[in-house]
């Protein structure tokens, strides 16, 4: 066999294999990944601890999974493919009504949050605590998102699996026109 014929067949079955890993860690990644969601307070820099965080998973989930946050500001859910782990039943009395510890929730395209707090973002508009954040799934699992912070100097790098929302709490003003 000519050595042109045995390189292009070494080439193709590589390109395979690389496909292969490729698509094969992408789907393992999106299939078990746990997401956590980080509340930090734009002014100080430091978490918003002990508060909750309203998570819709894909369209078709109406209700919000209120999820609370530890005391470094992060709540956190994985997502699967297995319907067999989905699991919201781990409730506590917390985030008004109940809270969710760690749900497993079925994998969807896109993940939406709302914190409850103003968000520190320059086109925010008013009532912006109510505002519903969409993000593509893809997008948080790599390369992370981190929301833009105009309450003050705090920053913070992306991170794999990790959306980081900069608020500030209410105003007493604010607080009023609720």
């Amino acid at each position: 066999m000519p050595l042109i014929a045995v390189r292009r067949r070494s080439q193709r079955k590589l390109a395979r294999l690389g496909l292969l890993l490729t698509f094969g860690s992408v789907s393992a990644v999106l299939c078990g990944q746990t997401i956590e969601v980080k509340l930090v307070d734009g002014r100080s820099g430091h978490p918003m601890s002990n508060t909750c965080v309203n998570v819709w998973v894909g369209r078709q989930q109406k209700d919000a999974l209120s999820i609370p946050t530890d005391k470094n500001g992060v709540a956190r859910l994985r997502l699967t493919d297995s319907d067999a782990e989905v699991n919201t039943q781990d409730r506590w009395k917390a985030c008004g009504e109940f809270g969710v510890i760690n749900p497993v929730v079925k994998f969807d395209n896109s993940v939406s949050i709302n914190a409850g707090y103003v968000l520190c973002q320059s086109q925010a508009t008013d009532y912006s605590w109510l505002a519903v954040k969409e993000i593509p799934t893809n997008q948080i699992v790599r390369p992370g998102v981190v929301t833009a912070n105009a309450c003050g100097k705090a920053m913070s790098s992306p991170s794999p699996g990790e959306v980081v929302i900069f608020v500030r709490p209410l105003s007493l003003w604010e607080k009023l026109k609720q």
